[in-house]
């Protein structure tokens, strides 16, 4: 009889350590699962790739990330140039006329895309289309000679284009939920522009379209909303060949 308590004792000790153990044990599992299944960077990032750091503290292989990491962007914001009534009176009176009842509107509404993938773990290179939004400038004059006039004020005008964008980026003080990063890079520009006689109310039918290819660079910064959203706030200037503009922009990144 003693037997029999002995066995049943043992048995009940049996199944009361492997439940003790599942219930110490599962939150390990719980733990290492989400771990294996919620791989990303530690401080937030502009992409998903993992630096050293990360990869110790998930237990992961540290590879290179070149290329393996994308992420896609989208903003909207406020273009300006620094064109002015003076540009205006200075460029005219070099060409022989004298203008006034001159009105510039060139801030205007401007948006952007890109696209971006991992160099190393903190820098990345870009493509994307920016287009810096529709601008205007008029003025009169007292002339003899309105053709040509016409022909030859048409190009005094501020500078607004779009173009596609090729660039180099610098992610940098990065924190778990916030960083910095900063750009170089060219910005290949198309203008079109329309020139009207508003006296007349006509099309002037002259070739007004132009291109060219210039640098433009820019800061940034970025709070990880989660690990596939990032919310960015920037700065950039164009340095284009006739005036210089300048693109502050809010947008979203998404990582994949």
């Amino acid at each position: 009889m003693s037997v029999a308590k002995m066995n049943r004792t043992f048995r009940l000790g049996i199944v009361s350590a492997v439940a003790m153990g599942a219930i110490f044990s599962f939150p390990a599992m719980a733990q290492q699962a989400n771990d294996e299944q919620d791989v990303f960077p530690f401080l937030a990032s502009k992409t998903h790739c993992l630096s050293e750091e990360d990869a110790l503290k998930f237990s992961q292989e540290d590879e290179k990330c070149t290329a393996k990491q994308f992420f896609i962007s989208g903003s909207w914001g406020s273009a300006s140039g620094d064109f002015k009534e003076s540009d205006v009176q200075r460029e005219a009176a070099e060409l022989g006329f004298e203008v006034f009842d001159i009105d510039i509107d060139d801030t205007r509404s401007a948006w952007k895309a890109v696209l971006g993938t991992n160099i190393t773990e903190n820098s990345f290179i870009q493509v994307g289309y920016t287009d810096l939004g529709d601008v205007s400038a008029a003025f009169s004059t007292t002339t003899n000679e309105p053709s040509r006039f016409f022909s030859q004020t048409s190009r005094i005008r501020p500078t607004s284009v779009e173009g596609y964008t090729l660039s180099a980026a610098y992610q940098f003080l990065r924190h778990e939920d916030w960083f910095l990063h900063a750009h170089l890079g060219l910005y290949f520009w198309q203008g079109d522009y329309d020139s009207l006689d508003v006296f007349e109310d006509e099309a002037l039918l002259q070739d007004l379209d132009d291109e060219g290819t210039d640098l433009f660079y820019g800061i940034g910064a970025n709070w990880r909303v989660n690990n596939d959203w990032v919310a960015t706030i920037e700065y950039e200037r164009y340095d284009l060949e006739d005036n210089t503009t300048d693109l502050v922009s809010i947008g979203v990144s998404y990582l994949f």
